[in-house]
């Protein structure tokens, strides 16, 4: 297995980022959680250079920023339930416009579980919503398919959840899920039999014998359109399909021979860690139309996406703290606290859980049974300790949840569901029901600054050629090759699920790698060069890049909504066996355009003797 930690002084990564929830996934095989712990450092280095929209910027690198002990963190949290579906469908709307759809609260739960809703006794799949939503939704204008796309695309507040319910149509079980899809890549580059593991032991925690599953490794495999797994060249593993049939629906089957769906880690395509990172980055400047109102930031910013819970939201608290607004004349520069990542926290309505009168203790659950105890966090934990204030963190670090009648309950009375349990009074019909009981957080570290930030115009739109995902050909070509279906009946090609990480170019080989790059008006010959990683910003003359192709591609790219249409540009690159190692900057230039530059795309690493990379 490469370590692709190796970096020389002007490139240094100091180990720095934390896995998700300090989570040791392979404690027991310390030279492979060593290797994962290298992979995700570099993976997290890169995304805050990717994050990071000027030198001079309010938002600072923890791996290359004293952070002085005792510096405390802040919480910022949101709820759970998808706040668009709330603008865009439901008959109280969270704010102005209201929509013409007026679903009643169970039209909506529904909708937030299945991505339809029952109408006049008929299922009504997700409608329409307006193209425009700046400086509001815009009913009256040309309306779009809802996005983002996919199997679970509409549960985009960075929390995704799968309903199991039985022959009699009632909830079993709620599965809920907060981890980011890049850890999983990571993990699977160093062991693929244990994310099958991992899988597996949580999909099955304290399951009914009859709804177990066997995972295995094929399962979770890429496959070409020839039925074959496609081969990553760096790891010699398999490719990682996020969207394998464990993981690719808001419903878990365990009723029948052909068992599939569930969740286990964030599949809409703006549920990323990368995006996260990026929206904390973007939101660091003082735009000119002020953090007062959050749809006037995002819509000046251009950073996130509206009517969503987390977005709006995040922005406009990272934005007044830099600017002063959050502590009255104090200016801060910011980024999130390691570890970094999405999480979700305790229902704070827990302890009010209430049994149905079919449950009596001592009969048919034990004596000192809670309402309370079908909540089960299985990944991450409720406390974790900050290593920067020596003290737990102000929020619950929990990666994966369960809502479901415990083992030792149903061995008493197997009849019981959740249903059983009453929430204000109303049982558990709906996984979203639930939901609405959730918060999701991340932790940010503000740092003092000394000044106040200057003002800045709003953002403008992306310009022509700039890069905005690589990846090794072969795999571009089998991600894109495929497309998923959701409930809105759009297709989406499976890339948009992929991530955007550093792509590994080692030496002394060439290496083919699919670049996307905003479309590039017709007829232009764009050059592409790989930075030397100094500060100075040149190009390695040391590695050479060959355009072989050019091709126009639809797809989301991850983190976006929705699709839009691209240009790839099928490369070959050759780095000297000199070249010095560590991530780099791509960039793409043509006559006539500014040169568009991507921090990280790339990560240029020595061929190892006997290995498998390419």
């Amino acid at each position: 297995m490469l370590d692709i930690n190796h970096s020389n002084s002007e490139s240094s990564l100091v180990s720095t980022f934390g896995t998700p929830a300090f989570i040791k996934d392979l404690s027991g095989q310390p030279i492979l959680q060593a290797q994962l712990d290298a992979i995700w450092n570099t993976y997290l280095f890169a995304f805050v250079e990717q994050a990071t929209p000027s030198d001079d910027a309010y938002f600072y690198n923890p791996a290359t920023t004293n952070i002085p002990s005792g510096t405390a963190s802040a919480a910022v949290t949101w709820n759970a339930f998808p706040g668009r579906l709330q603008q865009y469908f439901s008959a109280t709307t969270p704010v102005e416009p209201s929509n013409p759809y007026n679903l009643s609260l169970t039209q909506l739960r529904e909708l937030a579980d299945t991505g339809s809703y029952t109408k006049d006794g008929q299922s009504q799949a997700i409608q329409d919503i307006p193209a425009v939503f700046c400086p509001e939704a815009d009913w009256g204008g040309t309306l779009n398919p809802f996005l983002p796309y996919g199997p679970r695309g509409w549960q985009d507040e960075y929390c995704e959840w799968a309903v199991q319910k039985n022959d009699d149509d009632k909830v079993t079980r709620v599965d809920f899920a907060c981890e980011n899809p890049e850890y999983w890549h990571a993990l699977w580059a160093v062991s693929p039999d244990t994310v099958a593991k991992i899988y597996q032991d949580t999909l099955n925690f304290d399951a009914p014998a009859n709804c177990r599953i066997t995972v295995s490794v094929d399962d979770l495999t890429l496959k070409d359109a020839n039925g074959h797994a496609v081969v990553d060249p760096v790891s010699g593993h398999p490719v990682y399909n996020p969207l394998n049939k464990w993981n690719n629906s808001p419903i878990a089957n365990r009723q029948n021979s052909t068992m599939n769906g569930g969740v286990m880690h964030l599949t809409s395509t703006p549920n990323t860690l990368q995006t996260e990172i990026g929206l904390a980055g973007f939101s660091t400047p003082q735009y000119e139309s002020g953090n007062g109102n959050q749809q006037k930031l995002i819509c000046c910013g251009q950073f996130g996406q509206a009517y969503r819970h987390s977005d709006p939201h995040i922005g406009q608290t990272v934005n007044q703290i830099v600017g002063g607004q959050f502590i009255s004349g104090q200016y801060f520069k910011v980024n999130l606290a390691n570890p970094f990542g999405l999480y979700i926290q305790q229902p704070t309505s827990l302890d009010s859980w209430t049994f149905s009168n079919r449950i009596q203790k001592g009969v048919n659950v034990p004596a000192d049974a809670k309402a309370s105890d079908v909540w089960q966090i299985v990944r991450g934990s409720e406390q974790v300790t900050d290593p920067v204030t020596g003290s737990a963190f102000p929020g619950n670090f929990i990666l994966h949840a369960i809502c479901q009648i415990p083992s030792s309950w149903l061995a008493m009375d197997p009849t019981l569901t959740l249903e059983d349990i009453e929430i204000n009074n109303t049982p558990i019909q709906w996984g979203s029901q639930i939901t609405e009981q959730i918060d999701i957080g991340l932790f940010a570290r503000p740092l003092s600054a000394s000044e106040a930030p200057p003002q800045v115009p709003c953002a403008g739109p992306s310009l022509p050629g700039a890069p905005l995902q690589a990846m090794h050909q072969h795999v571009w070509d089998a991600y894109y090759g495929i497309n998923e279906t959701n409930p809105a009946g759009s297709e989406l090609s499976l890339v948009s699920n992929s991530v955007i990480v550093p792509t590994i170019v080692t030496t002394s080989a060439t290496v083919n790698v699919a670049l996307t790059v905003n479309k590039l008006p017709a007829g232009v010959q764009p050059t592409v060069k790989v930075l030397t990683g100094t500060a100075s910003g040149d190009h390695d003359t040391k590695i050479s890049v060959s355009i072989i192709d050019k091709t126009t591609v639809t797809y989301a790219v991850p983190g976006n909504s929705g699709p839009g249409t691209y240009t790839s540009l099928s490369l070959q690159i050759e780095a000297e066996k000199t070249t010095i190692p560590g991530l780099r900057a791509v960039e793409v230039s043509y006559e006539g355009a500014q040169p568009q530059t991507m921090a990280s795309l790339l990560f240029i690493a020595p061929k190892i003797k006997g290995s498998n990379n390419a």
